[in-house]
């Protein structure tokens, strides 16, 4: 909310009837109100600095207005101010207040090593050490209970940096911080940040320390690298105002502050921004910062007209609020009271281990945790011994000042603004949209459009692009020197053609120039090697057959692969190897022949004992045939008992499982002995020079020999390993497929122990960090879905290549299949054709009992009828009638009993 003139003219008037009638209690700050408890405050600062001068004046008052609103308060704070430029004379000043003057807290110190030193003393002693300006991440409270931070930590602004430099796209980041080894340091921030960096997978490409004291030669140099290197976002982090003018100053007389580079400030500087002159201000148009987010209120108008400034440093907000935050916490301890001078005969200026120990620091400390209410600086509200985070600022640095171009909080992200900043006693509630926008920013050379982030090192020069100059497949990299003139050449293939094109998909202009590289001299692990370990990479990118390996991306960025690889052997084939007239037995053992041949006999006798009731009169050795000629007249009823029928089909299903398995493993053996015994255990093995598979094949303990070209391959696996030449080439597909492309038919790739060794691919590298690496990929990927990177291969290579890739998988050891391989198929087999023999002769056997039951019957119905006859007094009848009245009877299974004769047929089992 604003204010009116009005508003400010009777704030004015107000404070100034306030300040008139508590002039008596503003005397002196070591003097002692009467009937109060004086309680002792030790305040270390550097006065000779004007930071350390403005904070001294704010905690004066700030003590002056706490007291002049609390005057019913029974404690008053005195002040023991002491000054320090330096470790020493900081725990110095530490020592004498803890056991000099008795002090119950001391306020300071302002840097972070002189901190480090004095919260020692403070944790021995137990007296709380209160820092509203130490913000380094080395020091935390957590270490060091004794130790609270009034303000924010530098990594409360890492998170929104970081965001930051996120929503911009940018990846790359060059760090400019102020290294000063006497007070403040950055060391602290530096870690942080690079760790915070890392998480989001942001580069930090470069970073410069720059010391308070450095000239202005210095700084030129240092900015001058800036210019030799692609990244062009640039965070600075300096505490000190006279170095960050210097710098930015600079800057822009060096033209790095131009359009298409993006400055981004900590708060650090954002804090202090407006104290810098208007010189430095219009230097650093289009700079972007983060700091604290500060309320608007009457309390901060009224401070503001009280002190007669309009930009107040944050320092002195933080220090103004760190001596309420005192002040009530000791009124609330409810200390005895204490005379007003201090009795010092009994202190002494002991060393370290012989600290006074405060009885009362440890209830202190509690109560400053406790303590919450909305300062000048916002809501002062301590969480595990420091400040909570709160919303943050982004600023835009425009014409003679900054203005806000939105806000963040690590729950909602970024916002344009924040819609209602209220107090109900309970903490500051901030409320805003949750969209992640913010206002448009004004970029340096007074652009709005968003600089990329990056761009060629120097404007107006090509970039340096080394390719390896190839003394055989040619068809990926041909390095040519142009007739006349021994220092150009004529840069072509299937590599530098993806390049090209990966290049004009960019959506920015950037002109190559090819830089051969002998390939005698320098390996290709070397030549990746070279892009790092300097801060002027010999060369901005390597284009060619450069396979993507792990220890390769260590030094170097690779874009992603526009041609897939994987390590393969090649061997000869030899045609010769077929001729044997025995073959046709390998694909079998001999255990697996005998085997199938007294399972064929055994089916054979099975078949025999189910078939000797349909046809008795067939010969056994006819049964025998059965099996086999089942095999080639399947069709025909070759049997009449039902049990053989099963039998027969369980045979034919045995049968054509082996005789596929034959089929296959024959095939298989046509193949492999074409290329044995060179596959098998080559006794030595080719590879291409320079490539990374001779450091592979060595591990193998293998004779290595490496070559050039596609007619070195086929000159030295034409005569053989005994013969000069090598039994097989190991070598990554695209090349081997461009040699199988060429020889045909004479060789051929088949799997083996090298199959699991896939690798990245080919792709272009860059060195690391470099911001190239992301458009060239995403533009890789653009000329795939058009299908340029298809043109350019059949141009190369031919219609008949492809790169798709599978390797022959041909088994290594012995092809010969043995009977354990079938054991459980002629298990199966045996057991079934048992069941059936035992169910068929039980089935005989009950149908053999029926049929004499029967006849049984018959005879007994036969007697009683005869003595029937016998017993009637009519006439008997005649044999002919008795034969019809006892008829013929029908078994239950089919077979016909004649009483007459007594006859039985045992047919049709």
């Amino acid at each position: 909310m604003g204010f009116s003139k009005l508003h400010l003219y009777i704030l004015l008037i107000n404070s100034t009837i306030l300040l008139l009638i508590t002039a008596e209690t503003e005397t002196s700050t070591h003097s002692e109100p009467k009937n109060h408890i004086a309680v002792s405050v030790g305040v270390v600062l550097d006065f000779n600095s004007s930071t350390g001068f403005a904070a001294n004046s704010c905690i004066s008052t700030a003590l002056s207005d706490f007291y002049s609103l609390n005057k019913h308060y029974t404690t008053r704070l005195v002040l023991h101010p002491k000054n320090s430029n330096g470790v020493l004379s900081a725990a110095s000043a530490a020592l004498e207040l803890v056991n000099d003057d008795q002090v119950y807290a001391i306020i300071g110190p302002q840097y972070s090593k002189e901190a480090t030193f004095v919260a020692e003393i403070g944790g021995k002693s137990q007296v709380p050490i209160i820092s509203f300006s130490v913000t380094s991440s080395s020091l935390w409270p957590s270490q060091n209970p004794y130790f609270i931070r009034t303000t924010l930590p530098d990594s409360s602004q890492l998170e929104c940096i970081t965001s930051l430099v996120q929503k911009l796209g940018y990846d790359a980041v060059v760090v400019l911080y102020q290294d000063n080894t006497d007070t403040e340091s950055s060391t602290g921030f530096i870690p942080s940040l690079t760790d915070a960096f890392q998480k989001a997978s942001i580069q930090l490409s470069y970073v410069i320390a720059i010391s308070s004291s450095a000239n202005e030669s210095h700084i030129r140099q240092e900015l001058s690298n800036l210019r030799r290197m692609q990244t062009r976002v640039y965070l600075v982090h300096m505490t000190s105002s006279d170095l960050a003018s210097r710098l930015f100053s600079i800057a822009n007389e060096e033209g790095i502050m131009n359009n298409g580079t993006a400055w981004i400030i900590t708060d650090a500087l954002s804090n202090t921004l407006r104290s810098l002159d208007a010189t430095t201000i219009e230097a650093m148009e289009g700079v972007i910062g983060v700091k604290p987010y500060v309320p608007k209120s009457k309390n901060l108008e009224i401070f503001k007209i009280k002190r007669k400034e309009n930009n107040i440093n944050m320092l002195c907000l933080r220090a103004y609020d760190t001596v309420w935050a005192l002040a009530t916490s000791v009124e609330k301890l409810k200390l005895p009271q204490v005379r007003t001078s201090l009795d010092k005969s009994n202190a002494s200026s002991a060393a370290i281990t012989d600290l006074r120990v405060s009885e009362t620091g440890p209830g202190l400390v509690q109560k400053i945790w406790e303590t919450r209410f909305l300062g000048l600086s916002g809501e002062f509200k301590l969480k595990d011994g420091q400040l909570e985070t709160p919303v943050q600022e982004i600023i835009n640095v425009v014409g003679n000042g900054d203005r806000v171009v939105g806000y963040w909080t690590s729950r909602s992200g970024f916002s344009r603004k924040i819609a209602t900043t209220t107090y109900d006693g309970h903490g500051a509630v901030y409320s805003g949209p949750v969209e992640n926008v913010l206002k448009p920013i004004i970029w340096p050379g007074d652009s709005t459009k968003k600089p990329n982030g990056w761009e060629v090192p120097v404007m107006g020069q090509k970039l340096k692009v080394g390719v390896p100059r190839k003394k055989g497949f040619k068809e990926f990299v041909n390095v040519t020197e142009v007739l006349g003139d021994t220092k150009k050449y004529n840069v072509t293939g299937f590599c530098i053609d993806v390049f090209e094109a990966a290049l004009d998909s960019l959506s920015f202009k950037i002109e190559p120039q090819y830089i051969p590289v002998d390939e005698s001299i320098e390996t290709y692990k070397d030549l990746v090697n070279k892009l790092s370990g300097t801060k002027t990479p010999k060369y901005d990118a390597l284009v060619g057959d450069l396979t993507i390996r792990a220890d390769r991306e260590i030094t170097a960025d690779f874009s992603l692969p526009y041609l897939e690889s994987g390590v393969v052997m090649v061997v000869r084939v030899e045609p010769d190897r077929l001729k044997n007239m025995w073959i046709f037995l390998k694909p079998l053992s001999w255990d697996l022949w005998l085997t199938i041949v007294l399972a064929a006999v055994f089916i054979g006798f099975v078949l025999r004992m189910l078939e000797r009731h349909v046809n008795p009169q067939r010969q056994l050795g006819m049964l025998f045939l059965f099996p086999l000629a089942a095999l080639a007249f399947p069709e025909r009823n070759m049997v009449g008992n039902k049990w053989a029928k099963f039998v027969l089909v369980v045979w034919l299903f045995m049968a054509y499982i082996l005789m596929q398995s034959y089929t296959a493993n024959l095939s298989s053996i046509l193949t492999v002995s074409q290329l044995r015994p060179s596959a098998d255990s080559p006794a030595c093995a080719g590879y291409q020079r320079y490539s990374f598979v001779g450091d592979m094949l060595k591990k193998m303990n293998i004779k290595t020999r490496n070559y050039t070209s596609m007619e070195e391959y086929d000159d030295a696996l034409s005569h053989g390993c005994k013969n000069g030449g090598v039994d097989v080439i190991f070598d990554e597909i695209p090349y081997v497929k461009l040699f199988l492309h060429k020889y045909g038919s004479k060789y051929q790739t088949i799997s083996s122990k090298m199959d699991g060794t896939a690798t990245g691919g080919f792709g272009f590298a860059f060195p690391t960090g470099s911001p190239l690496s992301k458009p060239i990929s995403k533009a890789i990927l653009d000329i795939m879905e058009e299908g340029k990177i298809q043109q350019i291969e059949k141009r190369y290579f031919g219609v008949g290549y492809t790169f798709q890739y599978h390797a022959e998988d041909i088994p290594r050891d012995g092809p010969s299949l043995t009977s354990y391989s079938f054991a459980g198929l002629f298990t199966i087999t045996a057991f079934l054709t048992v069941v059936a023999l035992v169910c068929s002769e039980c089935s005989s056997a009950i149908s053999r009992f029926r049929n004499l039951h029967a006849v049984n019957i018959s005879r007994v119905q036969s007697v009683e009828m005869t003595d029937y006859v016998s017993s009637d007094e009519d006439e008997p009848q005649d044999s002919k009638e008795k034969a019809e009245i006892l008829g013929q009877e029908e078994s239950n299974d089919g077979q016909v009993v004649q009483t007459t004769n007594i006859h039985i047929d045992h047919g049709g089992e």
